[in-house]
């Protein structure tokens, strides 16, 4: 029986990217790992085989990542910097490089996904911003296109997908509140329907009902402008929280404003906690409590798990993987107990 890459990397104890990174001469591979893996190519007269190595010579080399934001919108979001900028550190030294497509809308985006599949001009996908129902991952399974989802697949099975347990990560900010002595806590949550904040919504509200305390939730448009509407909204209503959970450090910076606009102090007036622990907590003059999400691991496994239904000699049943994420107490969130 031939002996497949899958082969390889199961006697050799390695995941099946990391024997492709073998075979491509990545310097990043431990010297060790990469001396194991050759031991075992050896041991099994291992030959890669030529017919697939001649269809991967005509592909493109592109992976592709599309993000959904107005026009200027992504220059100043570090969520998406630091993905990006995780996405070519990973593949420095690899025969891929990333192919970064920006989409003003829903419809234009579906417009690139379709010019997309239609000249191949990618290898393979990096989706995020899952949606419920997301047709993009019907068509690309459709197509049985390669591609990776960073984000939550719900009711699709046979997904490759790398998350965080955003729901708990909602659960942990505001547990962190209450401990704190905060009483009406609330949430500026992303838009209905992306799993992210529909997840962290989830959590938030079991926290909430465990602590026996009313739910306050604001839907907010991505970005810190219209965060900080949202956020005005929230704190002139007659719920007026005493602390807020804002869906990433970026819409919190809208939230900052929208608090100094009305003459409120964090976090002697309002405390905050976020998500995503960028660099943009340090901004804050206290510092900004923010979960981090872990994204150089989420990112690193996400493209391991692409490149291997890339180069796939035999089907492999998709995966998901789920990354811890950890509370960064700062300032923002300093109780009142």
């Amino acid at each position: 029986m031939r002996v497949r890459q899958q082969d390889i990397a199961r006697l050799a104890k390695v995941s099946q990217a990391t024997v492709s990174r073998v075979l491509a001469g990545d310097a990043k591979v431990d010297a060790k790992i990469s001396a194991r893996v050759r031991a075992v190519m050896n041991q099994h007269n291992y030959q890669p085989d030529v017919r697939a190595r001649s269809l991967r010579s005509r592909k493109t080399g592109l992976i592709g990542l599309v993000i959904k934001r107005p026009h200027g919108g992504l220059v100043n979001d570090p969520f998406f910097a630091n993905l990006a900028g995780e996405i070519l550190d990973y593949l420095d030294g690899l025969p891929f490089h990333l192919c970064l497509d920006i989409a003003s809308d829903e419809k234009t985006q579906g417009s690139i996904y379709d010019e997309m599949l239609r000249t191949r001009r990618v290898d393979g996908l990096i989706l995020v911003e899952s949606m419920a129902r997301d047709e993009r991952i019907k068509r690309l399974q459709a197509d049985a296109f390669p591609f990776v989802l960073i984000g939550n697949p719900q009711e699709e099975d046979a997904v490759w997908s790398v998350d965080n347990d955003n729901v708990l990560a909602g659960e942990m900010a505001a547990q962190h509140l209450v401990e704190q002595g905060f009483e009406r806590i609330g949430m500026i949550a992303g838009p209905v329907g992306v799993t992210v904040s529909e997840d962290r919504i989830s959590g938030y509200r079991r926290a909430m009902k465990q602590a026996g305390r009313n739910a306050l939730i604001w839907n907010s448009d991505f970005g810190s402008e219209a965060a900080r509407d949202a956020s005005l909204a929230a704190l002139q209503s007659e719920a007026s929280p005493d602390a807020l959970i804002v869906l990433d450090d970026f819409m919190a910076m809208g939230t900052v404003r929208a608090a100094r606009e009305i003459g409120k102090k964090i976090p002697q007036d309002l405390a905050l906690v976020s998500f995503n622990d960028s660099n943009l907590c340090e901004l804050l003059e206290c510092g900004l409590t923010s979960v981090s999400l872990n994204i150089r691991e989420m990112v690193h496994t996400a493209c391991a798990q692409l490149l291997a239904a890339i180069d796939e000699e035999e089907e492999q049943t998709p995966k998901r993987r789920i990354v811890p994420c950890e509370l960064k107490q700062r300032g923002s969130s300093r109780g009142q107990k």
